[in-house]
């Protein structure tokens, strides 16, 4: 036996040891799954309901936070089957599948397949430029300024990848930006976002009188005497203070990134997860708990996936002329009420602009006043996080960059998403302002936007 032969079989040992060794490891049994999970799942909605290239995508918004793992991923597009496939070689393969009206989902099982989509009924929505009401309003140079600078990324330093920027006052569009090749119709992912939609919807039932928020029992599995989940009640869930394990801590092998990249029924595994805590004692943000409370939405308007989706677009989308939003489901049939939902920026903003106008959209009352005081009261336990319910309370939040926040108005709360997509919504000054991107980094002053908006009205 030669002595490179010899060096050759030992390589190979180590580099067997070395790989059985990674896949009994955390990182081979949660991140590498959850990594090929993510990329699939959201490169084919980046793609085929987004509309961006395959390299730009990956570029932008999945191969920074990958890291060195993307190395090991072979990624597959299918442009006729509208498909993503990512392999792992010796771990996992994951596999998305876009379906018109529905968007993307991971199919786990492939035996399972999908259910059928309903038929695609999105367009573009009309919002023209309100130029007059802009330059008798506004200071057009300092608005200029603040859409600039949320662009603006200094050489050297990490890009801010803003891609889309919207300004509404009075409901009329008054400023409005967008990156090459993302236009006014460009759907785009709003992640935890959706936590606010899915909250929204819940109130159009409660205001209905067909759901009780405040009742124990959120979920058919959980009604029975001996169960002690059986406490929780939406309210709970909407305020992340139910006490499930669903711990949300992004490392990848996390309960809610399992949840979200690595398993077929996502409410069904948050909703038989241990209490960790006592029922409404504990605060902790986590999207296990509002794809939960949209299982509960489902539950209620019945039927299948079809008619779910027929749910949510004429309770929510159709009279607010969302034509762009698209709330994915996972492989269940359950939509993922805590982060799958893509719009264009316009649409973002109409979506805020209804709580500036009081639940009123179109003439027609959508939410009541007293649901909007609902979820923007604080939940106390929530501490510097200033959670309400669904939407964050500028004032109570005492995390991140805070200078800009402490000088927004006392009423400003938000939607706000994973790597920098937010509703600011300020019904004191009639503003909303939305910003969507791909910070892939923390500590970027992102209320600084909305601020420097205020400013331009010439009012402190």
């Amino acid at each position: 036996m030669s002595i490179l032969r010899t060096i050759g079989i030992v390589i190979l040992a180590l580099l067997i040891v070395g790989y059985i060794g990674l896949s009994m490891s955390p990182i081979g049994k949660g991140l590498l799954p959850t990594g090929a999970g993510i990329t699939a799942k959201q490169l084919c909605s980046l793609v085929f309901v987004s509309g961006l290239e395959p390299q730009r995508a990956r570029d932008l918004y999945l191969d920074p936070l990958l890291a060195e793992a993307a190395l090991l991923m072979t990624v597959t597009t299918d442009t006729a089957q509208q498909s993503v496939t990512v392999n792992i070689p010796g771990f996992v393969k994951q596999r998305a599948f876009h379906r018109p009206g529905l968007g993307c989902t991971l199919a786990h099982d492939q035996k399972a397949g999908l259910q059928p989509a309903p038929g695609a009924k999105f367009a573009s929505a009309t919002m023209l430029l309100d130029e007059g009401h802009r330059d008798t309003t506004f200071d057009a140079s300092k608005l200029n300024a603040a859409i600039e600078q949320a662009f603006y990324e200094t050489p050297g330093e990490q890009p801010i990848n803003t891609l889309a920027v919207v300004v509404l006052h009075n409901g009329k569009l008054v400023a409005e930006r967008y990156a090459p090749g993302i236009t006014p119709e460009t759907r785009l992912p709003g992640w935890s976002m959706t936590k606010s939609v899915t909250a929204t919807l819940l109130g159009i039932l409660a205001d209905a009188g067909k759901i009780d928020v405040g009742a124990p029992g959120a979920l058919t599995e959980w009604r029975r005497t001996d169960d002690p989940r059986s406490e929780i009640s939406i309210d709970q869930l909407l305020r992340m203070t139910s006490g499930l394990a669903i711990a949300e801590t992004n490392s990848g092998y996390d309960p809610s990134s399992r949840m979200l990249f690595q398993v077929s029924d996502g409410a069904h595994f948050s909703a038989t997860r241990a209490l960790q805590k006592q029922v409404g004692t504990h605060y902790e943000y986590m999207s296990g708990s509002t794809v939960l409370a949209m299982r509960a939405f489902q539950e209620v308007i019945g039927g299948d996936l079809a008619a779910s989706s027929d749910a949510i677009q004429e309770l929510l989308f159709d009279p607010l002329n969302m034509q762009s939003a698209i709330i994915e489901p996972d492989q269940s049939g359950t939509f993922v009420g805590s982060s799958f939902m893509l719009a264009s920026a316009r649409d973002w903003a109409r979506f805020g602009q209804l709580y500036v106008d009081g639940g009123v959209a179109n003439g027609k009352r959508i939410i009541s006043e007293d649901w909007i005081d609902y979820v923007t009261t604080y939940t106390d336990i929530s501490g510097d996080d200033g959670y309400g319910a669904g939407f964050w309370l500028a004032s109570k939040m005492q995390w991140g960059a805070v200078a800009s926040r402490s000088a927004l108005p006392p009423d400003t709360f938000s939607a706000n998403g994973f790597q920098g997509q937010l509703t600011h919504i300020i019904p004191s000054k009639n503003l909303v302002v939305v910003r969507l991107g791909a910070t892939n980094f923390r500590g970027h002053d992102f209320d600084a936007l909305p601020l420097q908006v205020v400013r331009a009205l010439g009012e402190e």
